[in-house]
């Protein structure tokens, strides 16, 4: 990098002294010390709906035909906001927005010097994708698959933002996948669900799941038919029921399998002479406590973890709709073919 060799006050010629520890240029005829401070450069990371990033490529030197981020120095009077934006507009044709700070990074450049490099998230608000300025070329690029970038700098942003984008882009996936199966009625593993993990979680902690739910329907007011109820075949049918919650998301069961289980045990408890209130609460009570013991599994550090409970609570809402369905359409039916009978 060039350095001055005259003061541009009084036209002198500069000298270096020694200054707060660093050797400085100065001025011996008027005093005035010239200060060398990085290079303000604003770099912008723009990517598409299918996680692609927009590079262009370099026309000119330094790293000629090299891709790189949108990137270029800040003006005077300009803000380094207004410096990205700018130069994805100068470079790629496309009108932004800035989304968020990325990184900032020191870089020594031997055709620049001391550069301090500031990338930004962007999206884009308009315009039509064009090289241009001093770029030959553009295109979008898969986040996970960049060809060499330019500049380490923005190697280094690029994969910060990918950490920051790495939980949003998993419970998009997640969700996705989770509504696309709801539709066709078949929520099935392996789905690559964030709440597969707290599925497995059920089944390896499902003894403790039925203590807390015995112990809970054996008390409660809204289950008082149950309080005099065989323990053991109680914790044989939660057992059964938690095993089948497991079976029904790997799809291991038929509906058919899954529909007369259920539709017999309607009609055993309608038999015992259980309400069907009371039947329709120990489910409910059921399911609230693999929910409870699976929240208290959890850790709530992340929007992604938060996204995880949801998730496992709609997969839960969906069993259990169905099992109270059609355990209620069994008790039914013995309540009809009972009548009858009279």
């Amino acid at each position: 990098m060039k350095r001055r060799s005259y003061c541009s006050f009084c036209g002198k010629q500069l000298d270096v002294d020694t200054l707060e520890g660093k050797d400085r240029q100065v001025c011996k005829d008027c005093k005035k010390v010239y200060y060398e401070n990085p290079l303000p450069v604003a770099s912008v990371i723009l990517a598409n709906k299918d996680r692609e990033i927009l590079l262009v490529k370099r026309e000119r030197e330094p790293f000629k035909d090299m891709w790189c981020c949108p990137i270029g120095f800040a003006e005077v009077g300009e803000s380094i906001e207004a410096a990205a934006l700018r130069e994805l507009k100068e470079e790629a044709g496309i009108d932004g927005s800035i989304v968020q700070l990325i990184d900032v990074s020191s870089h020594r450049n031997p055709f620049y010097g001391d550069l301090l490099i500031v990338s930004f998230e962007a999206e884009k608000l308009g315009g039509k994708e064009k090289a241009g300025d001093d770029a030959s070329d553009y295109g979008y690029f898969p986040a996970m698959n960049l060809p060499k970038l330019a500049f380490d700098s923005q190697e280094k942003a690029i994969q910060r933002f990918i950490e920051l984008k790495r939980d949003l882009w998993s419970m998009h996936d997640s969700l996705e996948t989770f509504v696309e199966r709801t539709i066709q009625d078949k929520i099935v593993y392996p789905g690559n669900l964030l709440s597969d993990e707290l599925t497995i979680a059920v089944q390896e902690n499902s003894g403790k799941i039925v203590d807390l739910w015995l112990n809970d329907i054996s008390s409660n007011p809204s289950t008082k038919s149950y309080h005099r109820h065989d323990r053991e075949d109680l914790v044989s049918r939660a057992m059964f029921i938690l095993g089948q919650f497991e079976q029904w998301l790997k799809g291991a069961k038929t509906e058919s399998e899954f529909k007369n289980f259920y539709y017999m045990l309607g009609r055993q408890r309608r038999q015992e002479g259980i309400p069907l209130e009371e039947l329709v609460s120990s489910l409910s009570i059921l399911k609230k406590h693999i929910w409870m013991f699976t929240y208290s599994f959890g850790v709530w550090e992340k929007a992604v973890d938060i996204y995880r409970m949801f998730e496992l609570g709609e997969r839960l809402v969906y069993f259990f709709d169905k099992i109270v369905y059609y355990t209620v359409t069994g008790y039914r039916s013995a309540a009809k073919r009972s009548a009858n009978r009279l």
